[in-house]
């Protein structure tokens, strides 16, 4: 049973870092980015700061359509990379500061608020919600909090961080949750029901759509892959959540019935190596294709067959997959998806309708079979991954949903 939360009393706190303020209308956004992982030259926590660009996305699509002016919105972000042509594309104002982190400290509580006079702001919106979100309760204004998965997960089933990330939910005057998973892992933690409202990553289905056949053929000649023989392609980064193994040892037995069968993974990451080894090792068929260019994603996608990302829970249920961003990227071109049974991935992908979740390795082998085998299944999983991304993810369906939330 869960009760409706009541606020405490606010009162003084330690805040975390943050990295982003960003201005929209009559509120600010202010969140963390990821650094860089010096072992690979990758950001920290890509997925995280992905959907953080899918929020400030939302923002931007649905001022737009409510005739708002974006030259005022500005932007602060510590970030490692050079990202000056990135910073000089954007509809807003983006000031970077040179501070790689910023510490818990009362002074930053006075910072934010500061910045939201500057701003004329009326809310807050913080992301993430751990150690960040700690600033909350100690803000002038009101606040609402943006969850995706992790960030919640682990200090919610901590003794000591779940106190306080409780202490941030309760005091929130609204939860945006990036599924139905971190929304469930938010009430968890607080012991109540919190006013929450679903916003999951969106995807861009004008830039993200099926290829026809001769766009298809060039796309896999491009990276590499076989013309007339079934890909089932992997984007992620190379980490054991993610899974890789799985779908490694899954494509392995699939060959066996599929001769000339190709698991095509792309993105890199410190679990690469084991994962070459292994495939070498069970001679599985995998093209590795190291990082694709943003701008190549969505030709990446449209080439394939089916897509698979076999995530998996770990640490007992500390390490879960947030959403799954890559599932609604592969919807929009058509690709069904195969999905491991893991945090918010049954939330990306409509089980039975769109794709197949599975849990462990015999029936990744039974989706794999499933899907390459029946034409007429891949086709009409095909249309209602299509169906289903224009329909729920689209960046203007979410965008309306994100301005109702913020009175916009």
């Amino acid at each position: 049973t869960t009760t409706r939360c009541s606020s405490y009393t606010r009162s003084p706190i330690p805040i975390g870092p943050y990295s982003h303020v960003a201005k929209v209308g009559d509120l600010i956004t202010i969140g963390g980015t990821a650094g860089v992982d010096p072992a690979t030259g990758q950001l920290a926590g890509p997925d995280i700061a992905s959907q953080a660009a899918q929020i400030l996305r939302n923002f931007e699509v649905m001022l737009a359509a409510a005739g708002s002016d974006l030259g005022h919105v500005v932007h602060v972000d510590v970030f490692l990379l050079d990202v000056a042509d990135f910073d000089a594309a954007q509809q807003f104002l983006i000031e970077r500061v040179p501070e790689p982190v910023l510490l818990p400290h009362p002074v930053m509580v006075r910072r934010i608020d500061a910045l939201a006079r500057e701003f004329g702001a009326e809310l807050v919106v913080l992301d993430p919600a751990v150690p960040l979100g700690l600033v909350g309760p100690s803000l002038a204004l009101p606040y609402d909090v943006v969850l995706h998965g992790a960030e919640v997960t682990v200090p919610g089933r901590l003794p000591g961080s779940k106190q306080g990330l409780a202490y941030v939910l309760r005091n929130a005057r609204h939860v945006i949750a990036s599924g139905t998973y971190p929304a469930a892992e938010a009430d968890r933690a607080a012991g109540c029901s919190l006013p929450t409202t679903i916003v999951p990553p969106g995807v861009d289905t004008s830039r993200f759509r099926p290829l026809n056949g001769s766009e298809r053929a060039q796309a896999r000649r491009d990276f590499g892959l076989p013309v007339d023989a079934p890909v089932i392609l992997s984007v992620s980064r190379l980490v054991p959540r993610k899974g890789f193994d799985t779908a490694i040892r899954a494509i392995a037995r699939v060959q066996r019935t599929h001769p000339g069968v190709v698991l095509a993974i792309a993105g890199v990451g410190r679990d690469e190596q084991r994962l070459r080894r292994l495939a070498v090792e069970i001679g599985a068929p995998v093209r590795f294709l190291g990082r694709v260019a943003n701008d190549d994603l969505p030709r990446v996608y449209g080439c394939a067959d089916v897509f698979a990302m076999v995530c998996r829970s770990r640490w007992g249920g500390l390490e879960q997959e947030g959403f799954g961003i890559v599932f609604v990227e592969a919807a929009a071109c058509g690709i069904p998806q195969v999905a491991g049974d893991s945090g918010g991935a049954a939330d990306a992908v409509d089980d039975g309708v769109t794709g197949i979740v599975v849990d462990g390795i015999d029936e990744t082998v039974a989706a794999f079979t499933c899907l390459l085998d029946d034409d007429r299944e891949r086709a009409r999983m095909s249309v209602a991954s299509r169906e289903r991304a224009e329909r729920e993810f689209d960046y203007d369906v979410l965008a309306t949903r994100l301005g109702a939330v913020l009175g916009i």
